[in-house]
């Protein structure tokens, strides 16, 4: 009879190795770590390429990563045969080849819900500053013009609509976060079904209507091939002129060109950037530097409680795989 994982693996230890990481230092995670009678090694410099996580992670002998940003593909679980989880302390897992890792069998882990409350709030409140105008009014004083006329015409944000591109958990709360301010808000998220949908939301029929009815568009969905520059210059097209969008979610959702040309058009009031393509940003990429952005260094997600919560879930997310033969929260089942 072939064993499970949990038989294979319950009670061993694992080595785990932090291939690149944001925060000051690994305090929380040594503690958590030894306590749990694991070992740890960690990558200075951080990895920023797969070679350099292959040749890492060969090195110290780890069998469990634990990584932020670093790329993780293929090549690593075929070169990693050792390889049996990988943990990230975030929602999405887009620097890891998800097809592979299940078809290689190795576990990935990471933390769902744990900073919804940031970033949607985040979002709603670079949607408000704009509808405002506060940027644009923040700029002009500091360049020494007094007129609140000049940054272009205010609407009253009860007969604007907050539009919401995917309405998961964040995206959820970010309905929660809106609805108080705003006239209407409404969703479109082709992959939830009908009996899960939140009644207390409107829902929408197509990508389109929601770019075509909101003043306001906060994206709030999974970066894949098929949403990969999904607000591109048609999508933009559709909507009023004079509308809004923002950004919390991943960079390459957008078209940056096309959201230039339509920023530097006027078709597009301007944009509530949190994310970049590239991150962070060249200095000179013009996203920064127009003066209709408002941008954030991918920081919607932080505040002390959320880090310190998606830290030790990450760590916890391994503790258990290594007790129990599975983690907390999977994106990928493996059967290493």
């Amino acid at each position: 009879m072939k064993a499970t994982t949990s038989e294979i693996y319950k009670g061993k230890t694992l080595k785990i190795a932090f291939t690149d990481f944001v925060q000051p230092d690994l305090d929380l995670e040594t503690e958590m770590i030894a306590d749990a009678g694991l070992e740890m090694c960690v990558a200075e410099p951080h990895c920023q390429t797969e070679q350099e996580v292959i040749d890492f992670v060969k090195t110290c002998g780890a069998n469990a990563i634990v990584s932020l940003y670093a790329p993780i593909g293929k090549a690593t679980f075929e070169a990693l045969p050792n390889l049996r989880v990988v943990s990230v302390p975030l929602v999405g897992v887009d620097s890891i080849d998800i097809e592979a890792a299940r078809q290689a069998g190795v576990w990935i882990a990471h933390i769902p819900d744990a900073w919804v409350s940031e970033v949607g709030v985040h979002a709603v409140a670079m949607g408000l500053s704009l509808i405002r105008h506060l940027p644009f009014y923040d700029r002009a004083i500091r360049e020494k013009r007094w007129n609140y006329e000049e940054t272009g015409v205010l609407h009253r944000p009860s007969e604007l609509t907050f539009g919401i591109l995917g309405c998961g958990r964040i995206g959820q709360q970010a309905a929660r976060s809106a609805q108080p301010s705003f006239g209407r808000v409404i969703a479109y998220d082709p992959f939830m079904p009908s009996d899960v949908w939140p009644d207390w939301i409107e829902r929408v029929k197509t990508l389109e209507e929601l770019f075509e009815k909101s003043t306001v568009v906060s994206l709030h969905t999974p970066l894949t091939p098929q949403t990969h520059h999904i607000v591109n210059m048609d999508i933009l097209g559709r909507m009023k002129r004079g509308s809004f969008i923002v950004n919390a979610s991943r960079g390459a959702l957008i078209d940056p060109k096309a959201l230039l040309d339509a920023m530097d058009s006027g078709h597009i009031a301007g944009a509530g950037l949190d994310v970049f393509e590239q991150e962070p940003p060249n200095p000179d990429d013009p996203l920064l530097h127009h003066p209709r952005t408002i941008c954030t260094p991918h920081a919607a997600y932080y505040s002390i409680e959320a880090d310190l919560e998606g830290r030790s879930r990450a760590i916890k997310n391994i503790i258990d795989f290594n007790k129990n033969g599975r983690p907390n929260h999977t994106v990928v089942e493996g059967t290493r």
